[in-house]
Formats: C-alpha cells, structure tokens, sequence
C-alpha cells in the first residue's frame, strides 16, 4: 500500500513467563523490527480460586510427562487438581494478541497469597527466594482451551531454585539446571547481574519469535530472574514506566563478554556444508547448520568467534546477533560494506540485518553516512512537537532500493531521531525531484489551499489536532509569483472561523475574544482586504453572558451574525437574534428577533441569499425548516419546510463539498425524512434529488455525477461492510452503471472516470462503467489531474500515475499529503489543487509548494 512508510510492527513474540499480566510495558529503542515507540502495559483482571492438596504431585518429571501442546484442562485439573490462582490477561503468538487465562499451582503452606502488581511479575519470585513457597507453576492458556506456555519454579535437592521450560514454544524443555555456564560463573535465580556489552533482549529465548523487548546496556543493573541451557532471564523495574522483562545469552552476563569487539560491516556466504550458527561463543551452545548460499551479516567478533546476523530471506524471524566459528573454509567473505543504497539492488533480508544493529536512535550521521551511502531524497519530516507548541520539523534522509525503503530523521545535532523501515512493494514509485515555482514555509503543519486572487494565494493552517488536543489555527497569504508571506492571522483553538466574497478580494474573520466585563460575551469579527491583510473594518460587540451559540454568514454585500441566548439545558428559554451589516464599511443594515432558535448556515464563499437553519442546537432536525432571506432587506426569499440543511461536510455517509472551494457557491445539499435535494439557494429550486435510507451512501463527485453506496445485504450501511456501487446522473435521477465493491474519490476526466475501488485505484469508462485497468497498490487520499498524469495524495507524499495504464511514476520529493484523524472533508481537496495551469500542495510539514509542470521521468526503474 502506498501510505507512511513505516516499519511493520512486529508483535512481541511472549508476553513473558513471568510477566504476561504487563503486556508490551517495555518496548524500547530501535531494535523492534526495528521501531522506538513504547507500548503502554495492560491492567489485569483476576479471581482467586481455592487451593487443594493436588499440587504436591507437581514436579519436574509430571511435568514433562503431563505438559505438551495437546494437553487439556481436564488433563492438568486431574493431574494437579484445581488451580491456587487464575488471572486473565493477553498474549503475544507471533503476530496475534490472543486473550489468555493463566493458571499458578502454588506448593506453598497454608494461609500463602500472593497477588501481582505494576512492579512485579505473575510469578512471585520474592517469595521463592524468601522460602515463603516452595513452588509456583504457571501455565497459560488460550481462549480455545490451547496449552500456550508453562513455567515452573521449585528447588533441587540441594536447595538451589531453578526454573523449568517445558518444550511449548520451544524446541525442548530447558532447565536451569544444564545452564552451564551459570552454574560455573555462579550466577542464581534472583541474584543481580550486569550485562557485560549492549545486547538486545528477546520476550522468547530461542525461536522464530523473537521480537525484542528492551535493549539491555552495560552499568544498568537487572534481576536474574529465570534460566534455560543457553538463556538468562532479565528483570528490570523502572520508575513510572513498569516493568521490563527479557532473555539474553547468558555468557553476555560474563567477563569475557566484555572485549567484544565492533567491525566495519561485512558480508558472508555459507559456501558449502559444514558451518553452524551458536547462541552464544561456546562450543555446545549450537543452534542449528547453515545451509550453503545463507548470508550472514558480520558484525563483531570475539576470538575466533564473528558475531553475525543471518539475513532471513523468508524473514520469519527478527534479525537477532548470533555466532559462528571462523574457521575452515565453509564461509567466504563476499564484500566490506559501504554505500549499502547506491545499487537499486540493495535487498530487503540485507537492510533489515544493516538498520537492526547499525541504525539506533542517538547514532551519528557520520557513523552511518559510509555505511548506507548518499540518501535518493533529502526531504522534511512532519511536525515532531506535540500540538500547542511551536512546530519543528526535522532533516530526513529518504533512502529506496528495489526492496527496501528507509527514512532516517536527524536531530539537530545529525544524530538519529527516529527511523522507519519498510519492504517496497512490486510497483511501489521511487521519489523524484519535482519542478517547483516556488516552496514557502508555514507557522503550522497542515496547510491547505483555500483560494486565489490575482494578487494572493490564500492558505489555511491547521496544527493537526482534534477535541482537546486543537490549539492553533491560522490563514494567510503569499504572494503569487514568489511565494512571499504577506500576511498571516492567527486564531487560536478556532478553526474555519473565516469567510471570503466570491472574488476573494474581501475576507471576513470571526475571532472570539475575552469579555470587556463580567456578564458579557466579547465578540469580534474582522474585514480584511485579502491582498494586504489591511483591516477595513472591525465589528465588536458585547454579547450577554448567557450567549450559547454565535454563527456567521457572508451573502451578497451583507454579513450576518446570529446569536442565541439562554440557559443551555433548558430549551425553551433558548432566543435567537440576528443582525446584519454592509459588507463596504460595517454599517447595520437590519437587525431582528428570529421567529424560533436557529443558526446560519456556514459556507467558505459568499452565498446570494442568508441561509438560516432552524432546528436548535443539536445539529440536524427533521421537521423544522431552512429559510432564506434577502442579505440586504432581511425580507423572506424562500421556505423549505421539513429540511434540514447539514452544518458539516461529512455526515450520515453523504460526501459532499459544504463549503465550496470553487466559485459555484450557490448550491446547497438539504434532507428530509426520505430524500437529499439539491438547492440552489438562489431561488430555492430543486436541481437534484437522491433518495435516503440506512441502508444507502453518497459520494458526490461534481455538478454531473454522484456515486450511490448500497449494503448488498440490506443492513445498515457501515465502513467495512460489502456494497455494490452505482453512478448516479443528477440531472435525471437515473443509475448509468453499477460496479462490484466501494467506489471513492472520483473524478471524470473526458470520457474516463478515475477512482478508487476497494483500496485500488481503477480507470472506468465513463459511458458504461467498464473496466480499463486496476493499480498493482493501494492508494489513499484525494485524486487530481495536472499536467495530462493522474496524481494521487497519499500520506507518504504525491504519487503521479500514467493514465493510460495505472502504473504510478513517481513519488514528489519532499511532499506530504497534509491529511489527519479529523480532517474535513474540503481539507482533504484543498490538499491538492490543480486550477488555471497550477498545481497548489498542501503538506503535513509545514510547507506550501506550486508547480506548473510535472516531471518528465522514464518508467521505472530506469527513474531511480
């Protein structure tokens, strides 16, 4: 899919043994798949079951006798009776979260409890070392009744505790008791260890899944907390953030662990037979033979020992650091590594193992510059602050091979900020230089085109925030011919709170402000002139205290405000009021009491009639009216009764441009019970009609057509759900075609039309709907046409597509689509406009760009 290139986020492997009630508390740093988000741990819920004599039959022999994949809950409650504890939470099986319920038998005297917490495990491990229990097991178990994982915690007949594995995600039960370097080095259960170099832990010790759970380093002390043949478990609590859990090689717990030595990148080959990969630099630490044509990416070395990464073609394994013996002739070195993306051919197993161990948060560009080579794009990433504070955008380093692409976001001291990885799909477009007139820079992410003049382009700023989390909004204007900021007005936490005249040479601007006295309500509202930003006029008044609701409207020469008053919760004491004023110099025109509660209904560009919905506060509500009324007298124009004219641009599965970035403004979409018409608001006529019900959807494409959803089943129509698409005729009414799945996003361009089908883009002749041809990717976003080439706003930036047979050719560099969580629908067009020659886009990174041609490139991958 064509979108934000990102990593795949790998799932981690187990909710570890002694911590599956905190799922994911510690995903840190780079190294997952590789990623450095943090997942946040999830609470448990638990029931305390009443302990029997039965656990006494526990031990390590019925245990291994007992305890294998098919085993039931009926073979263990026979066996060990009725459970001391269950606790329910989830749990990670490769890439699926599976609820679990888990199980602890507790060989303990009577009147023992224990129950877990944000600071410790499922297991109670201080208890164990304390003598306060003999032994816990703990078994987990899938919502089917599956047999997932065990663990079992006792001591020898020394006295030693030890830990017991049986073989359910591992290849064979492991015990503590055949660690032997632990048992050399004098390493125990419970005791504090140190890692002796950085190394990655993994939630399973062994395994395909082996997804990372933090990154253990040097000076930072953990609790030994379990012990396989070749694994340690490690157990760390940190302040406010949880608790983390992990298995490394136990010998990195070990002095000579220390000197490991890093090596410049080198690529090596299984030759022929005969080589082995290790878990760790030991002889009997064997994990399986190399295949001859394997390739391993050497990283380190300690002795005769290399620490490599085997590069996974099948990629069912997390790269992770083994070790082989270098010795014989059974590996061959193959290459140094250096400027790893200046071939195309740079493969996706190769670059995975490279950014997995080379390419961290904190690391140097220099460090890393040799290594990858020179980046095909050095572009701009999105805003990195949170929303309500100023903007910062970072350098991006924007790297694409065949099949491999990474994004690298620098700090401003060139270290690594953040990185993304992903595998390229067949079709996927490289990045290309585009042409630009010019590139101006913005106060905010989002910017989106709302207008021109012959003297300034107008653009809408948004922070990208919804609810609560909104804090900026502005509107300024550049110059058309440079690009140059000529002047910009900020309003706050408000948003679309501007309206233009059809030229656009005057815009209107309501900005709330802070009551002069207690008991009031200050509102203000501004005239500008849209070239200089030069006020002409400013409108401020004084509102009561009780004002609930104020809207504004532009018509003809007139602008309008409208207010309502009384106590919010209690309609009936609810009265709207409304004046208007002469547009030229804010001198009031007429001014009235509304004859029921309503609002004005908003539009971006001036309207030739006032158009006031009444149906209170709380949005749409069938059975009242719209009225429209002269801007200059106030006098009654037209009535519709038992319409309701919606407020927003995207509601009840009705796409439609409410606030009309053209200069057609007149035409409105209203509803009642059974149908949407379309209205001029001039007149009042009826230009269209399309029947409602909730099993339907619409999609209006433009004055000629609109795209009908319908559910297949008759249910409700919902996101998600199967529909057959129809392209309506809104002069007759009637259905010209129908195609299988949910058409979006259309535009008719001659006798084609271009849209999305299920994700995929199609060209659909427009006469008969007929198939002509379907994208290789899924595509997001708007579509527009520039320049003879179909063009796409995804989130990753701006595709442009051959027409003639969908294959996309390119992405623009330093581009950004500028869509977000509650984007509104006008916002999604203005991302990208095409208008008299040009091509205005917005962005998600704070620039605005123009462009007057496309780039004239040759099919890839001769355009790389």
């Amino acid at each position: 899919m064509i979108g934000e290139m990102v990593f795949k986020t790998w799932r981690l492997g187990l909710l570890t043994l002694l911590t599956a009630t905190m799922l994911l508390s510690g995903c840190e740093g780079a190294a997952v798949e590789p990623t450095n988000e943090v997942v946040s741990a999830t609470a448990i819920e638990a029931e305390r079951v009443a302990t029997t004599n039965s656990v006494a039959s526990i031990t390590t022999a019925t245990i291994a006798e007992l305890l294998d994949k098919s085993t039931t809950k009926e073979d263990v409650r026979a066996a060990f009776g009725q459970p001391s504890y269950i606790g329910k939470s989830v749990y990670w099986v490769g890439d699926d979260l599976v609820h679990t319920e888990i199980w602890r038998y507790d060989q303990a005297p009577q009147g023992y409890s224990y129950e877990w917490g944000d600071n410790q495990g499922a297991i109670d491990l201080d208890g164990l070392i304390s003598r306060k229990l003999n032994a816990q097991l703990l078994l987990y178990w899938s919502e089917e009744g599956k047999l997932l994982d065990a663990i079992y915690y006792y001591r020898d007949s020394n006295g030693k505790l030890q830990t017991l594995l049986p073989a359910l995600r591992l290849s064979q039960s492991s015990s503590s008791t055949d660690n032997r370097i632990a048992r050399e080095e004098g390493l125990r259960i419970g005791s504090s260890v140190r890692v002796q170099n950085g190394f990655d832990t993994t939630r399973l010790p062994e395994g395909a899944d082996n997804a990372v759970a933090f990154r253990a380093v040097p000076g930072r002390t953990y609790r030994l907390a379990a012990l396989t043949e070749h694994f340690a478990q490690l157990i760390e609590v940190r302040e406010g953030e949880g608790w983390y859990d992990g298995w490394v090689p136990v010998w990195t717990l070990t002095d000579e662990a220390a000197p490991i030595k890093e090596q410049a990148a080198e690529r090596w080959r299984a030759d022929k037979a005969g080589a082995s990969i290790y878990w760790q630099p030991t002889d009997d630490a064997e994990a399986r033979s190399l295949e001859p044509g394997e390739r391993l990416l050497v990283v380190g070395a300690s002795g005769d020992w290399r620490a490599v990464i085997v590069e996974e073609a099948a990629q069912a394994a997390l790269p992770r650091i083994v070790w082989v013996k270098d010795e014989g002739d059974a590996l061959v070195s193959e290459s140094k590594l250096q400027g790893l993306f200046d071939s195309a051919e740079a493969a996706y197993p190769l670059v995975r193992a490279v950014v997995y161990h080379y390419v961290r948060e904190g690391v140097a560009k220099a460090k890393l510059a040799h290594l990858l080579g020179k980046p095909q794009a050095v572009e701009r990433s999105g805003n990195v602050r949170s929303t309500g504070e100023p903007m910062e955008t970072l350098t991006r380093w924007r790297y694409e091979s065949d099949s491999a692409e990474l994004l690298i976001d620098w700090s401003s001291e060139d270290k690594v900020a953040s990185f993304r990885l992903s595998p390229r799909e067949e079709g996927q477009p490289y990045t290309a230089e585009q042409p630009l007139l010019w590139q101006a820079d913005s106060d905010l992410a989002y910017n989106f085109f709302i207008g021109r003049t012959d003297r300034a382009l107008l653009i809408s700023g948004e922070d990208g925030g919804f609810s609560g989390m909104h804090y900026d909004s502005n509107v300024y204007a550049l110059d058309p011919e440079t690009g140059r900021k000529l002047w910009q007005r900020d309003l706050g936490y408000e948003n679309d709170r501007y309206m233009f005249s059809p030229d656009r040479r005057v815009m209107a601007v309501h900005i709330p402000t802070g009551a002069a006295d207690e008991g009031q309500r200050h509102e203000r509202l501004e005239v500008l002139d849209t070239s200089s930003g030069k006020s002409l006029w400013t409108l401020d008044r004084e509102l009561a205290d009780d004002t609930i609701d104020v809207s504004y409207q532009l018509a003809g020469d007139t602008i309008a405000m409208l207010y309502t008053t009384g106590e919010f919760d209690h309609p009936s004491t609810h009265r709207s009021f409304i004046e208007a004023y002469a547009l030229r110099d804010g001198g009031k025109r007429w001014t009235r009491e509304l004859e029921q509660v309503g609002s004005l209904v908003p539009t971006l560009v001036a309207t030739d009639q006032l158009l006031i919905q009444y149906s209170g506060l709380t949005g749409v509500s069938i059975g009242r009216e719209v009225v429209a009324y002269d801007p200059s007298t106030g006098e009654e124009s037209w009535r519709k009764e038992g319409q309701a004219a919606q407020l927003l641009g995207w509601v009840e599965n009705f796409n439609f441009e409410a606030r009309a970035l053209d200069n057609k403004p007149n035409r409105l979409w209203m509803m009642d019970a059974a149908e949407w018409t379309w209205i001029d608001m001039s007149t009042g006529q009826s230009l269209a009609r399309l029947s409602r019900g909730p099993d339907k959807g619409y999609e209006i494409v433009d004055d000629r057509y609109a795209v009908q959803l319908t559910t297949k089943d008759g249910s409700e129509l919902a996101y998600g759900g199967e529909v057959t698409s129809a392209w309506i005729e809104l002069a007759s009414g009637q259905t010209k075609w129908t195609a299988p799945g949910r058409l979006d996003s259309a535009i008719v361009v001659d006798d084609a039309v271009y849209a999305r089908v299920d994700g995929k883009l199609q060209r659909l002749r427009l006469s008969d709907g007929q198939r002509q041809w379907e994208s290789k990717l899924n595509y997001g976003g708007r579509l527009q046409w520039f320049d003879g080439h179909l063009l796409s706003a995804v989130p990753s930036g701006i595709v442009v597509i051959d027409p003639q047979s969908g294959e996309a050719l390119y992405r623009m560099a330093g581009t950004g689509s500028g869509a977000y969580d509650a984007i509104a629908h006008w916002q999604m067009r203005a991302q990208l406009t095409a208008l008299d020659g040009k091509l205005y886009i917005g962005s998600d990174n704070g620039l605005f760009s123009v462009a007057d041609r496309l780039a004239k490139l040759p099919a890839a991958p001769a355009n790389r």
